[in-house]
Formats: structure tokens, sequence, C-alpha cells
């Protein structure tokens, strides 16, 4: 008698390995969503915190203060405008000499709030700034963008948020 030999999966076999494959991806996608949320909220801290450096360094290029405008808001409905001479309207097309960065292009599940002003210039004699800050934050996380009267930025997290990695208590 020739027994004959079976070639590929049984429908019971597919369905059990289908079964697992839904079980794994069903447990990995809530921290997946977890870390899009961490990671879009870094990048719109780290992208204003570079934007400041370079404010800070075209101002004493140019020989000219550098003004770094704010339209806060929530769910990506902000926005923040690099200026030489003066504020301008970062909502408005054209309005920022230098760069304008739209909260919509991150994510619209971040918000922004200023912590003292919604204008900050650079003296273009030392690169010195007026100390004051931008928080970020989404439904879980907040980021704080903190520069101090020499020109100093830096990120930090706010006091009672929860702790995000890489980033000191402010």
């Amino acid at each position: 008698m020739n027994k004959k030999q079976s070639l590929g999966f049984t429908l019971t076999e597919l369905m059990i390995t289908v079964a697992i494959i839904g079980i794994l991806a069903s447990i990995a996608v809530p921290s997946f969503q977890d870390m899009i949320e961490r990671n879009r909220l870094k990048e719109a801290v780290e992208g204003l915190k570079s934007d400041l450096m370079f404010a800070r360094t075209e101002a004493i290029k140019q020989s000219q203060d550098i003004t770094v405008s704010r339209s806060t808001g929530n769910a990506g409905a902000w926005c923040y405008g690099l200026n030489g001479g003066g504020s301008c309207d970062c909502n408005t097309a054209n309005a920022c000499s230098l760069k304008v960065v739209s909260g919509g292009s991150y994510s619209n599940q971040i918000n922004m709030s200023a912590a003292v002003t919604n204008n900050s210039t650079f003296s273009f004699r030392r690169g010195t700034i007026g100390a004051d800050g931008v928080t970020f934050s989404t439904g879980n996380y907040s980021l704080r963008v903190l520069f101090n009267n020499v020109g100093r930025v830096r990120v930090c997290v706010p006091a009672g948020a929860t702790s995000f990695g890489g980033y000191d208590d402010c």
C-alpha cells in the first residue's frame, strides 16, 4: 500500500495560526500607539528647540533681532514663525521671513501653550532672549521647551506630568 504524502496545511492548522497572529497583534497594537504618541510629541518639541537655536544663530549672524511669534492652540491648531525685525502672524502666508511651522504638520493630538507671552525676541548683540517657555502636550504626556535669559534652550518634563525618558524634570 502506497501512502500519499501530505503537502501544505490543513484548514484547521491555518485557522489556528491566524488566531495566534491575531492575539499577538492585539497585544502589540496599544504599545505601538503609545510609542507613536510619544514620538510625535518629541518631534514637535525637538523641532521648536532646534528652530529656537537656529533663530539665535541667525540673529547673531544677520546682526538683526529675530522674533519667534507663537499662536497657541489645541489639536494641532497652533503655529510659530521666525521673523527678522519684529513679530509676525504665523497664520498668515508669507508673513514670517525666516520660517513658519504649523501644528497640523505634526499631529492633531498635540496642543501648545505658552508660559508667559506669545512673542520672544533673540537679541543680535549676544544672542540673548527673555526667559520663557512653551509647553507641548498630548492626552498622556507633556514636555516643555524652556529658554533662559542667556539664550540657552532645553527640554524638560513639567511638574506633575508623566515621566518621559531622556528628559529631566523642570
